[in-house]
């Protein structure tokens, strides 16, 4: 196997510093004020009916590709800075994963999702900076860094990006996935390929208004991802050692030439590892591995 210092040119010192800031980093993004820990529900919507969500005023109804939030008397709720004193209807159009608009009644974020499904197609998320887990979390169990999970690599990314349909952690939704390139790697002599997909963003109300028309379109959860390769994988840990939905890698694609490695330690879970209300994709079976990744996060504690 690859040394570390011929694939990073780091010490085991300097790694393991740079491990424990990139680790550090990816805690306290989840654990910010409005991060995947804050999440404490999720209300599916039903096409034609009115539903009022627990513990956020007004009622919410789905009408086809359209949503309209009625607000409630003598409560304050806000949307775009703006106090909502009339029902307030939202269009989307597509048929795709979107974070469309954030509410807000005092610090809760109610946040309008449409996602890819036969049933399901509009849901409320709410964020809560005082949630039960975001307050009673105490980090990610993870196996020790290792430098044999540091294997050399090398990407490639397609002429013309292609559509894959991926499976979801919620029953009755898929997800729409592009493929962007193929990451090849190498393990004990053998050459593996993993599918590399554009990258997600969690940013809520990426809006973009027609310039003729005034019209406002929803952009999907696709946006400002350039240059960064988003791996989902399982390995013969999923389900045992590492969460049963598996895992995430994230490279670095600006430049193609510059991928020389892909580092398993940096292997993380997805937000539905240890939130029920999330609606995660699952891997794709090209990226199925027939051995165990025994590096990078394992399975939350929730679990």
């Amino acid at each position: 196997m690859p040394n570390l210092q011929s694939l990073t040119k780091l010490t085991d010192q300097e790694y393991e510093q740079k491990w424990e800031k990139w680790h550090k980093k990816r805690e306290d993004a989840v654990k910010t004020p409005y991060g995947w820990l804050s999440l404490r529900s999720i209300d599916w919507l039903e096409d034609g009916k009115k539903i009022k969500i627990d513990g956020f005023p007004g009622l919410w109804e789905q009408n086809g590709n359209a949503v309209t939030y009625y607000p409630e008397k003598g409560k304050t709720v806000t949307n775009q800075k703006e106090d909502i004193v009339d029902p307030k209807v939202i269009v989307v159009e597509n048929d795709e994963d979107v974070n469309v608009e954030d509410f807000y009644y005092h610090d809760v974020r109610a946040q309008l999702i449409k996602r890819i499904g036969s049933t399901k197609k509009f849901a409320v998320r709410q964020r809560d900076p005082e949630s039960k887990f975001r307050k009673n979390f105490n980090g990610f169990p993870h196996f020790k860094t290792d430098e044999e999970w540091i294997l050399p690599a090398r990407y490639e990314p397609l002429e013309k990006w292609s559509n894959l349909t991926t499976k979801a952690v919620t029953a009755g939704l898929s997800h729409n996935e592009t493929q962007i390139g193929n990451l090849y790697f190498k393990y004990h002599d053998e050459e593996y390929r993993f599918v590399v997909f554009q990258s997600h963003n969690d940013d809520s109300g990426w809006i973009k208004k027609d310039p003729e028309t005034g019209e406002t379109r929803y952009l999907n959860n696709r946006q400002n991802t350039e240059g960064i390769g988003f791996i989902l994988f399982k390995d013969q840990s999923t389900g045992n050692q590492t969460y049963g939905g598996g895992r995430v890698l994230k490279i670095d694609i600006s430049d193609p030439k510059n991928v020389t490695c892909v580092d398993f330690n940096t292997a993380c879970n997805q937000p539905c590892a240890y939130s029920y209300f999330c609606t995660c994709p699952f891997a794709p079976e090209e990226n199925i591995l027939p051995f165990a990744v025994t590096a990078g996060e394992k399975t939350p504690h929730i679990y």
